[in-house]
């Protein structure tokens, strides 16, 4: 239960820290939190995940302090109350990391319920969508389907699983079509990953999300949809508790997309121009292929019929069904060009070697 103070550098950040900074510790402890130190190294607040998405959706930017985001109020116990933390304690309190402070409020040593198990076993579904032809890929996937192609030294899709079981996922549904005895057989029952894997075959196209209705029977808690060609170093994990505690029944994994206008844009009122903007580069929120959904949306999606994701979206913002985005500012690529393929590869070493 007592990280090793060898680790301890990993879980702590100052108030001057960026939010990119943080989001990149967290990402190596794997913990979801960091805890914030002042110069004389007292505990001041703590910063978990889901602060910083949070704060991303209200408008902070990724190169701005943490101090604005940070909980100043932390949790922590003294030494002498070190003695009484256990199992029932962590669960109760809903903690994963608790400091143990001095007296001068100064981070002594952190305890965690299980430091060897940083994400344990989720009930929660996934479904990927593995059922692509991939067309604009060709000819690398005419013999091939696009989730087995290779990035790095494997397959992304075997990436992509290899990182479910990693955050806690154990039970996968893949959605096939083009190929799909390649995937059978690439995957099997999913014990070589650690995985429950099932399998739904489409027999005629039906579309982004139509497919997940046939799994209507088996989806009775939260669960991801994923389509089975995304490069990222996101906690999937993260995208299902932000889903819960936003109490949607959408949450669309939204990514960072940003486009450069190699002209110079004009800007006029009537025929007077007022201003000139030599070469901008407008950035936007775009649908990252990542969704979590709540059980109940299923009876939306109609079965047997060409049905998008997108279709869904707009039915439930016609109810005023709560559909909320979940920021990802994590590496993210989606496989969909040769080019996208190219940074891929390129990008992989440095990702998840």
């Amino acid at each position: 239960m007592l990280i090793d103070k060898k680790r301890m550098e990993e879980f702590i950040a100052f108030p001057s820290s960026t939010v990119r900074e943080a989001m990149g510790r967290i990402e190596k402890n794997k913990k979801g939190l960091l805890f914030v130190i002042d110069s004389e190294k007292k505990l001041i607040g703590s910063l978990s995940d889901g602060d910083i998405r949070r704060g991303i959706l209200n408008g902070a930017q990724l190169d701005e302090p943490i101090l604005a985001l940070m909980n100043a109020h932390p949790f922590f116990i003294s030494t002498h109350e070190q003695g009484s933390v256990d199992l029932r304690f962590f669960e109760e309190k809903g903690f994963k990391m608790i400091p143990v402070c001095d007296q001068e409020g100064k981070i002594l040593h952190l305890l965690s319920s299980d430091p060897e198990k940083s994400f344990p076993p989720v009930e929660n579904p996934v479904v990927l969508m593995v059922g692509g032809r991939g067309i604009r890929l060709e000819p690398l996937t005419q013999n091939i389907p696009k989730p087995l192609l290779k990035v790095g030294n494997k397959p992304i899709l075997q990436t992509i699983l290899e990182r479910l079981h990693l955050f806690g996922f154990r039970n996968i549904f893949l959605c096939t079509n083009y190929l799909s005895d390649h995937i059978e057989e690439f995957c099997g029952d999913g014990s070589e990953f650690g995985l429950n894997i099932r399998y739904f075959k489409e027999e005629i196209k039906l579309g982004t999300i139509g497919a997940v209705k046939y799994l209507q029977d088996q989806l009775n808690l939260p669960f991801l949809v994923m389509n089975g060609d995304l490069l990222t170093s996101l906690n999937y994990k993260t995208v299902l508790d932000f889903h819960v505690e936003q109490r949607a029944e959408l949450t669309i994994g939204s990514a960072s997309y940003s486009t450069k206008v190699p002209y110079g844009v004009i800007q006029t009122e009537g025929h007077q121009v007022i201003s000139i903007l030599e070469k901008p580069t407008y950035s936007f929120r775009i649908s990252g292929g990542i969704y979590a959904l709540s059980p109940k949306v299923l009876e939306l999606i109609p079965k047997g019929t060409f049905y998008d994701i997108t279709d869904l979206m707009e039915s439930l913002l016609r109810k005023n069904h709560p559909v909320v985005a979940f920021p990802i500012e994590e590496y993210w690529l989606d496989i969909g060009q040769h080019q996208d393929y190219e940074k891929a590869n390129l990008d992989y070493k440095n990702l998840f070697n």
